[in-house]
């Protein structure tokens, strides 16, 4: 590929400098890639996981979600227009999290313009909070959650989890399996992006039921594409009167919502003006 668009270059007489030319297919340049890499393999920052990936067959390859196109018909890959699933595979992934203050404090460092520098904060994604633990009802099971609102754990009525959380098999009734598993072939459908978004809040229950460890309320377990996997725990403790997407969410399916903070001036006839 290199070679080949040198000779584009070259045959239209376009004048560059070839001495500066930078390929990360060059063994100086990824001898340094291998070193970093191995720095952060050596400091336990870097692990080999089974996630999901776009995947597309044709292609043989991996693909960035840049690099994929989404409508109706499914996902397509941007260079051919080739068909492009979810598939899970092994990859190396790099805890960041660990080392997000650092990233952070270092984008002070760099003349980027305002809008790029955003861009990488929310990339880096820190977020302060706290892990809640939920028993499962009936099973040797807990399902943990990220939250950055423990005060509003009287007001959680249902759990979401990811269709990807490791769990989601396991906590499906054999009655519910079936509307499941088509659940999990739609969501393989859709990019992160559309998900993130989710204008139809779409879920599926599982049949299971955790329990509020703040008063032993019996609370069921729901499926939801707008759970990323990689956010938190991928899985969200819902509290509907405190959280807009939880609101629509809970009111789209039916589930029970429970205001527990009412701010001054609150209006009780509408829950969604009573976030705080």
């Amino acid at each position: 590929n290199i070679n080949n668009f040198k000779k584009q270059i070259q045959s239209i007489g376009k004048s560059v400098d070839w001495d500066r030319e930078l390929a990360t297919s060059d063994p100086y340049f990824y001898s340094w890639t291998q070193w970093i890499f191995k720095k952060l393999y050596e400091k336990g920052l870097a692990v080999l996981k089974n996630t999901e990936v776009n995947f597309c067959p044709n292609l043989g390859t991996v693909l960035a979600n840049e690099e994929v196109i989404s409508n109706e018909k499914g996902m397509f890959s941007e260079r051919g227009n080739h068909p492009v699933v979810k598939k899970k595979m092994k990859q190396w992934v790099l805890k960041i999290t660990q080392y997000a203050d650092r990233l952070l404090d270092d984008l002070n460092l760099v003349n980027w313009p305002l809008n790029v520098k955003e861009m990488q904060a929310n990339w880096i994604g820190k977020n302060q909070g706290a892990i809640v633990s939920f028993p499962v009802s009936d099973q040797k099971i807990t399902l943990k959650t990220f939250t950055t609102r423990p005060d509003t754990l009287f007001g959680v009525t249902f759990l979401v989890i990811a269709p990807e959380h490791e769990l989601a098999l396991q906590l499906t009734k054999p009655e519910y399996q079936q509307a499941v598993n088509n659940y999990l072939e739609l969501t393989k459908q859709k990019k992160d992006l559309e998900r993130d978004i989710n204008k139809d809040k779409t879920g599926v229950f599982t049949g299971s039921f955790a329990i509020n460890p703040c008063n032993n309320t019996k609370i069921p377990i729901w499926i939801a594409d707008y759970v990323l996997p990689h956010y938190g725990t991928g899985a969200l403790m819902s509290v509907p009167c405190h959280d807009q997407r939880d609101f629509e969410f809970a009111q789209k399916h039916g589930l029970k919502m429970i205001q527990v903070i009412t701010p001054p001036s609150s209006d009780l006839e509408n829950p969604t003006a009573n976030q705080t």
